[in-house]
């Protein structure tokens, strides 16, 4: 229990840092994989629409997301009012299995949840950090050393500090990421519940 003690004391930065730099990687990840999977869902839809004369302009001011929306809800009225369009977009959609973009959002939502259960360990490792600073002057019966008080309040303060710190950021990141991340979702969502319906109907 003490060489646990012991090492957990030591190499408690190095947790933090690692976890740091695990939870940056995992940022850059689910961004990427935003991105991918909204390129994959506007190339499917378009690709849908394809051999409808009044399918929507292509407009490259809209975002990928807006492109999505607009594709699937043409499909949608369009199955609507035109029966003999489902055979179309049936047959555009039988071009796309190989390729699916509907089932491609499980790891999106994984790294995701990942990255916003690590947001919440920061703070419990600064909170350990100062336990172990603490603990660390009480173990043994012999008098305080000031200067081992010094140093375990040091690193209770840094341990506090870095573990706060690094929660602030990252939830302000996550913040700003997580519209994209439950927008993909949906659109993925959307975009796989219009093709079901294509060959259901």
């Amino acid at each position: 229990m003490a060489s646990l003690f012991d090492f957990m004391s030591q190499y408690i930065f190095h947790v933090i840092y690692i976890l740091a730099a695990i939870e940056v990687y995992l940022t850059a990840s689910v961004y990427f994989m935003i991105r991918r999977q909204g390129t994959r869902l506007s190339d499917a839809t378009e690709n849908l629409i394809k051999g409808f004369h009044d399918a929507p302009d292509v407009d490259s001011s809209l975002k990928l997301n807006e492109k999505v929306e607009s594709s699937l809800r043409f499909i949608t009225n369009k199955i609507q009012v035109d029966p003999a369009a489902k055979e179309v977009i049936r047959a555009n959609a039988g071009k796309l299995t190989e390729r699916s973009a509907d089932n491609r959002y499980f790891g999106i939502e994984i790294s995701a949840s990942i990255m916003s259960t690590l947001v919440q360990v920061f703070p419990l490792l600064g909170i350990l950090g100062t336990i172990l600073a603490i603990a660390g002057t009480t173990v043994g019966t012999e008098a305080i050393d000031p200067t081992k008080l010094t140093t375990a309040f040091v690193l209770a303060m840094n341990t506090t500090i870095l573990g706060i710190g690094f929660s602030i950021l990252f939830m302000v990141v996550e913040s700003i990421m997580y519209p994209q991340i439950e927008r993909i979702i949906i659109d993925s969502k959307n975009y796989k519940d219009v093709v079901t319906s294509v060959y259901l109907q």
